[in-house]
């Protein structure tokens, strides 16, 4: 029997790596594309649309599975389809409203198509339905930092993700960012 202690730190570190490893893929991609550009279109990989039509399939044996959706969703989102990308995560929320994956997805594609307030409102929604979601606060901080470029409403944002998340990599380069906007530079 493995003691209550150990299987506390052993998902303590599994949690952190796969917070580490998310962040660090969506962080470089944010990066490296400038901040990641609103807009798009149904530009990205066709294995994406490929998987659409599985996914489809799947739900039409089982029309009421909201994980199908959402799935459907983020084969949309991954190929840049933000306009089919949320009418799938809108129909999924119909069945699982307070979901923070589906939220924070659902805000993502909103901020991908340039609809800041959208996603924030999403964000928040997130946040709402479990303050721990961590991915939601950071998409809110880069929404802020970066499209908005509000530095005031991106700095408590900022200072709430270095306290609960100082692992996070490239905090640094998002605080130099928000000191930017914050000295008028």
């Amino acid at each position: 029997m493995v003691p209550v202690e150990a299987k506390k730190s052993s998902i303590a570190q599994s949690v952190v790596m796969l917070l580490v490893g998310g962040l660090v893929g969506f962080g470089a991609g944010y990066f490296t594309g400038g901040g990641g550009r609103p807009g798009g279109g149904a530009s990205g990989p066709v294995a994406a649309g490929d998987r659409v039509g599985e996914l489809k399939q799947s739900l039409a044996r089982d029309p009421e599975n909201p994980e199908i959706l959402m799935d459907i969703g983020n084969a949309y989102y991954d190929r840049e389809d933000w306009d089919d990308a949320i009418k799938c995560y809108e129909k999924a929320r119909r069945k699982v409203p307070k979901n923070p994956n589906l939220l924070s997805d659902l805000g993502a594609a909103h901020r991908n198509r340039g609809e800041f307030d959208t996603a924030v409102a999403y964000f928040q929604k997130a946040r709402e339905a479990n303050p721990e979601h961590w991915q939601s606060l950071l998409n809110w901080l880069l929404v802020e930092a970066y499209d908005r470029r509000d530095g005031k409403a991106a700095q408590p944002l900022m200072d709430e993700v270095k306290k609960r998340y100082p692992e996070i990599p490239q905090l640094d380069k998002i605080q130099e960012q928000i000191s930017s906007l914050r000295s008028g530079a």
